[in-house]
């Protein structure tokens, strides 16, 4: 028999997954990393360690396979925004810094005073945000001599794949959330690197998201325990790919992922752009195209109360039930703008800092316990009114991601966003994608349990969304009239 492998790169850690021959999930591997903040606005992660994870990760699959059975490919999804600098020998010059770093956020307020900064996202697709390549290239222009010293500039994925194949190649899919990347044409953007002084044989040749390639030698593959025949397929975005494997292909079809952070995507056939340059539009495949807002502030926020409140880890999600329980839709007057770590979309501002309104000495922690994930998800109802305004109306919200592990948030969610939550029978959904993206006729999708809205709440919700919607505008104005001040 044959298998698959779908590599995930993401975040905190590398999940390898191996399919059968019918996509069924026939092991996992998951290797972790940590991830570094030398400073303030610093986000990093040393790319060496992220290679021998997923070698680590790969090797477990592998040592699992049935005598005689073999793996025909791998194809790989990781998280987007990363940036790093190499020398000739392909040896780190400095650590990956990730989507979540916003060392950058100067250089962005700083081009956002310019009439023109619109002009970017409607060339790329890509949000003008501290996030991008593009801006971290910005901090390096004026901040180091990186663009003229390094030998290339790349992300995480082309990392790796220069280590397993020798060859320096970015999917589409991850070009097109470079900021870089003109996704009208498919090439790099000779404006956009000519402003920023880059030339362009420092970048990765773009290629198409079934690109294959093969081991640099045959020494890696034995190593690995595969075959000199396994291909390994360029792959997608993680983002994209949660897309494919969840289902969400439809149009009026969402996907939502909650984890760390948090997005919501749905899939069009052609690029749709935001006239305010709210949402990203990123390359999937030929005649699918990935329109979303992903925000900052998703389970993070919850881990950061939990070391607020509570001295035992993970504690904060035992006390979920009671907090929801004892306390009412609202949490009794009680807002949380939910911007702790800055934020994507709908503001798209790195500078943002997240506010709790309205405290009394009547609130308990439960009462921030709920504000604090009605703030998290109005700002995801939110991201999704804006894709509706521009992909149509929502027929159905496929979800995946951590969040779904508590029963109670994945029923506030459903409850705020107003429409039933579809679970995907794959948990995997990015490995998955990464797996469907090469077999393009199995697009479908099984789904599992759904988790109905109730309509009474979510119209109780609703009262409170309007007055968080009105708080949170206003809390945002004064903190940019204050910047002006400064």
């Amino acid at each position: 028999m044959h298998y698959r492998i779908g590599v995930d790169i993401g975040t905190t850690s590398t999940k390898a997954v191996l399919f059968d021959d019918k996509n069924r999930i026939q092991a996992i591997a998951n290797e972790g990393y940590p991830t570094l903040r030398p400073a303030p606005d610093k986000s990093e992660q040393n790319p060496r360690q992220i290679l021998e994870a997923v070698k680590k990760a790969i090797k477990q699959l592998t040592a699992q396979l049935p005598k005689g059975d073999y793996v025909s490919f791998l194809s790989f999804s990781s998280a987007m925004h990363a940036l790093m600098a190499v020398d000739e020998t392909g040896e780190p010059l400095t650590n990956m810094w990730l989507w979540s770093d916003n060392r950058a956020h100067k250089q962005i307020d700083s081009l956002k005073k310019e009439e023109n900064w619109l002009s970017y996202y409607l060339k790329t697709g890509t949000p003008v945000h501290a996030m991008s390549p593009f801006a971290k290239l910005l901090w390096m222009k004026e901040e180091t001599n990186l663009l003229e010293t390094a030998h290339k500039l790349i992300g995480i994925k082309e990392y790796l794949f220069y280590n397993l194949t020798g060859h320096y190649a970015i999917d589409y899919s991850i070009a097109s959330a470079t900021g870089l990347f003109n996704i009208h044409n498919l090439t790099w953007d000779t404006e956009i690197l000519a402003q920023l002084k880059l030339n362009p044989r420092k970048l990765s040749e773009p290629v198409d998201v079934t690109t294959s390639f093969s081991f640099k030698s045959e020494q890696l593959t034995e190593e690995l325990g595969l075959s000199s025949d396994t291909k390994l397929i360029i792959g997608a975005s993680d983002g994209c790919l949660a897309n494919l494997g969840t289902g969400a292909n439809a149009i009026g079809e969402v996907a939502l992922t909650i984890g760390t952070s948090g997005a919501l995507r749905m899939t069009l056939e052609k690029p749709y752009l935001d006239p305010e340059g709210r949402t990203f539009c990123y390359y999937l495949a030929p005649g699918k195209w990935v329109v979303g807002g992903a925000v900052n502030n998703g389970g993070n926020v919850v881990e950061w109360l939990n070391t607020l409140l509570f001295e035992q880890e993970k504690r904060v999600y035992e006390e979920l039930p009671t907090a929801l329980c004892k306390t009412e839709i609202g949490a009794a007057g009680l807002l949380f703008i939910p911007y702790i770590n800055g934020e994507r979309a709908p503001i798209w501002d790195g500078s943002a800092r997240g506010t709790f309104y309205g405290l009394s000495a009547f609130h308990t922690k439960h009462h921030l316990m709920r504000a604090a994930l009605e703030g998290i998800l109005y700002n995801l109802k939110e991201v999704l009114s804006i894709l509706e305004g521009i992909g149509g109306k929502t027929r159905a919200v496929k979800a995946s991601g951590g969040f779904l592990a508590s029963e109670d948030w994945a029923q506030l969610t459903a409850d705020i966003l107003g429409y039933p939550l579809m679970i995907s029978d794959s948990p995997e959904s990015s490995s998955l994608g990464a797996v469907l993206l090469v077999e393009a006729s199995a697009l479908e999708v099984e789904t599992g349990s759904v988790i109905e809205s109730n309509l009474v709440n979510h119209e109780n919700y609703l009262t409170v969304y309007k007055k968080y919607l009105h708080f949170r505008d206003a809390l945002h104005l004064l903190e940019h009239q204050y910047k002006a001040l400064a």
